[in-house]
């Protein structure tokens, strides 16, 4: 099936009240993953700019969209200005750069953004830039984390990768940890 095809299917499915009421996981956490080939990131992010500023309107429903790169940045600029991570990599090179980044970005951090984010109502929760956000951020270290503040609204994760059921796939090049509370929600392209 093409990407196409998947992304309109995928309007429909969000907008049923089986989703919305996430019945049918057996108490299991509403996280769902849309995997993508990478190549086709401007078509997915075109589709949720739309969705998420039509679907208010035209279905009353309220979808929050936490880009985790955007959320990165902003993380990292509340801790250090564009100046002083210049002046680190210089020093100490970018592994070490890499290194103090992911130790600013821990889960407590990102948890803390996404909880005020969060404040309000809404019905649904894109995470999306999670291709960007990489390697500062792992996708399944985002998602253990957040059950605790997402509660019962449903959580699409957009994922340029293959999921399995199991396993996510960065780009289709690299492995993360298996991650196997998340539901797949669409059938695979053809």
């Amino acid at each position: 099936m093409k990407l196409e095809e998947r992304l309109e299917l995928f309007k429909e499915k969000i907008k049923t009240t089986d989703f919305l009421e996430c019945k049918g996981l057996g108490n299991e956490i509403p996280y769902w993953i849309f995997d993508y080939e990478p190549d086709k990131e401007l078509l997915v992010r075109d589709t949720i700019e739309k969705m998420v500023t039509g679907f208010e309107t035209k279905y009353s429903l309220k979808i929050i969209e936490i880009n985790l790169y955007d959320l990165c940045l902003k993380i990292l600029s509340q801790k250090l200005s564009d100046e002083k991570i210049t002046q680190f990599e210089r020093k100490k090179g970018s592994d070490a750069l890499l290194e103090k980044i992911r130790l600013i970005l821990n889960q407590d951090a990102t948890k803390k953004e996404i909880s005020e984010i969060l404040q309000g109502n809404y019905d649904i929760i894109f995470l999306t830039g999670v291709g960007n956000a990489w390697p500062m951020v792992r996708a399944h270290s985002v998602l253990n984390n957040l059950h605790s503040v997402t509660g019962k609204k449903p959580l699409v994760m957009f994922y340029p990768g293959k999921f399995s059921g199991l396993d996510l796939s960065l780009f289709g090049e690299f492995k993360s940890k298996n991650y196997y509370r998340a539901f797949r929600l669409m059938p695979e392209a053809m």
